[in-house]
């Protein structure tokens, strides 16, 4: 059967090769499959089995004759005992109540050259959940006023907890806040506001009080916009361009963080359009900066 159409086995019937097409289900897809049928009617001989089994058992026409009529015997008597006939790879015989055959092929037949390689194929359906909703969170940067109370804060914590040493000599103990500092009281009907006079506080305090007060707001102002007039491949071609113009006088020059590519700002501002208007003058006064653009991030 897996070199030929048909095989006719004398005195039973003729096994005929067919074709099932493809069959889509909604778990998986069962591919075209060869199954063999089978039809009872083909009792007249052609002799290509009894020639097949002559070749492939090194025996004579005769002797391969011989043997097909006893396995035929075989299956009759099983069918007529039973009424089953099990037929190897093939499939099933039954005998319906009219006594007539009746055959069942098997689903896989793998010995077909047809059916290698053909799997059925099994559909795996995504479960599609809504996406989540994103949430907006939104910050809120404090404003200037609040850096100013913040540096108050901490230049009174540093008075507090930092023990100033008085010049004079003769007292081997530290002195405590008030002992340092002598305060200048004006008359609240004055315009000009209250000022500490501090005279003898030691160096480590000096340091402390003078990094205090260095929280200005201007340091701290975010420069969210830049003016943009290269967007390179590497770090390193960033950085080179950055240097040939630092050495032309434009000293604020930088790299920007990388996002697939590193740009770089001649300059950054906090005001939108203080950036706008240097990038067209820069435009103006340069060809080479005349793609020059504004990012905000």
């Amino acid at each position: 059967m897996a070199q030929h159409d048909y095989v006719v086995v004398p005195n039973l019937g003729g096994f005929v090769v067919q074709t099932k097409s493809a069959e889509i289900f909604s778990d998986r897809i069962i591919p075209p499959l060869t199954t063999i049928g089978f039809n009872p009617l083909m009792l007249h001989s052609d002799g290509l089995l009894a020639i097949e089994i002559a070749r492939s058992e090194a025996i004579s026409y005769r002797e391969a004759l011989e043997f097909i009529d006893k396995e035929v015997g075989k299956i009759k008597n099983q069918l007529n005992t039973t009424g089953i006939a099990r037929l190897a790879n093939l499939g099933q015989m039954k005998l319906n109540s009219s006594g007539n055959i009746l055959f069942s092929p098997d689903l896989k037949a793998d010995f077909l050259p047809l059916n290698i390689g053909l799997k059925e194929v099994y559909i795996v359906r995504e479960n599609k959940q809504p996406k989540a909703e994103r949430t907006k969170v939104t910050f809120t940067l404090p404003s200037t006023r609040m850096y100013k109370y913040a540096a108050a804060c901490i230049l009174v914590f540093s008075l507090m907890f930092v023990t100033p040493k008085l010049n004079d000599k003769r007292h081997l103990n530290s002195a405590d806040l008030l002992s340092g500092i002598s305060i200048k009281t004006i008359d609240s009907s004055f315009t000009e506001p209250q000022v500490a006079v501090i005279d003898t506080l030691s160096l480590d305090t000096m340091s402390v009080l003078s990094e205090a007060l260095s929280v200005v707001p201007d340091s701290i102002t975010l420069k969210n916009y830049h003016v943009i007039v290269a967007s390179l491949r590497s770090k390193k071609m960033a950085d080179t361009y950055c240097k040939v113009l630092a050495d032309n006088h434009f000293d604020q020059v930088h790299v920007l963080p990388p996002d697939k590519i590193y740009r770089v700002a001649i300059k950054s501002f906090s005001d939108k359009k203080m950036a706008i208007k240097y990038m067209e003058d820069l435009r103006k006064s340069d060809r080479q900066f005349e793609s020059a653009w504004v990012l905000c991030n």
